[in-house]
């Protein structure tokens, strides 16, 4: 069904389970953004805590995502709520957002209230099901001293623009970190990771995931315990050129053979650490502070 470009895909909510686990909540915390010339990438719902009566949720991508266009038109594959609370059907809306620009990562995002009140408006007061990330769960220093230089790391998203259509989830990948998370790795805020890096990942969240006990670099070890701490966001991968020379590209929002051509993946993918996040903060509080 077509309502003013928006698309609705229905399926039998009976057959969904609640989300329990911590890796079942990120399913509901990315989204796949696909722009008007095809590209494809990944968003992930992001709350920033301002004070005790201020809560902010942002959409935060990379800027080659959105092609570098602040006003670019992007289709965003959403959850609705029914009745109940409960997910009852997938959407996805094309909407024109204003996207706030980092000033020096490749790192942009957009208010996300106003769509979702947007998409109220069109279906009837359905509001949108997600489970943001908590800026809590951004790696801090003390949480990076905690961690040894070689991590399992899980990222959320789209590669090759893949994801579970019938359901509208992301796919989760898993890797290594491949330079410690305590130091930058060649520049200020990047770190590396040792995972599989395709096109329609870029702007994936990538975490330190633990659902069932883990051990420090001091030898503590946390026996059933839970951890998760967002250590940074996915947005280029060195690759091999066939003549022997290293380089570096933005992780592609197309999936064009450029790379099978010419170049040899290395399967390794630099991120942009977490707490550049944090750099959005003070814009955050100036906007509500006009709007008040």
């Amino acid at each position: 069904m077509i309502v003013v470009g928006k698309f609705r895909f229905y399926r039998d909510k009976e057959k969904f389970m609640q989300p329990k686990t911590i890796s079942e909540c990120l399913m509901f915390s990315t989204v796949r953004l696909e722009a008007e010339d095809g590209s494809s990438g990944t968003g992930f719902f992001y709350t920033y805590n301002i004070d005790d009566e201020n809560i902010c949720q942002v959409l935060v991508t990379n800027k080659h995502v959105v092609n570098n266009n602040p006003d670019e038109i992007m289709t965003f594959y959403l959850h609705l709520k029914g009745e109940d609370g409960n997910l009852c059907e997938n959407y996805k809306v094309k909407y024109q957002a204003d996207w706030i620009f980092h000033s020096s990562k490749d790192l942009c995002f957009c208010f996300i209230n106003p769509l979702f009140e947007y998409i109220k408006n069109v279906t009837g007061q359905k509001e949108v099901f997600t489970i943001p990330i908590d800026d809590t769960l951004v790696a801090s220093e003390e949480n990076l001293e905690t961690l040894s230089a070689l991590e399992e790391v899980v990222m959320v998203g789209y590669p090759i623009g893949l994801w579970d259509e019938k359901n509208n989830f992301p796919i989760f990948r898993s890797g290594y970190t491949a330079s410690h998370p305590a130091l930058d790795f060649n520049e200020e805020g990047i770190g590396l990771v040792d995972m599989a890096c395709f096109p329609g990942s870029s702007g994936s969240p990538i975490f330190i995931l633990n659902e069932n006990g883990y051990s420090d670099r001091d030898g503590n070890t946390y026996l059933g315990a839970k951890r998760i701490i967002l250590i940074g966001i996915l947005y280029s991968g060195p690759v091999y050129r066939a003549e022997g020379e290293v380089i570096v590209r933005e992780i592609p929002t197309t999936n064009q053979a450029i790379w099978s051509t010419t170049s040899i993946m290395t399967n390794l993918g630099y991120y942009i650490k977490g707490a550049e996040l944090h750099k959005f903060r003070d814009f955050i509080m100036e906007y509500i502070e006009s709007h008040k």
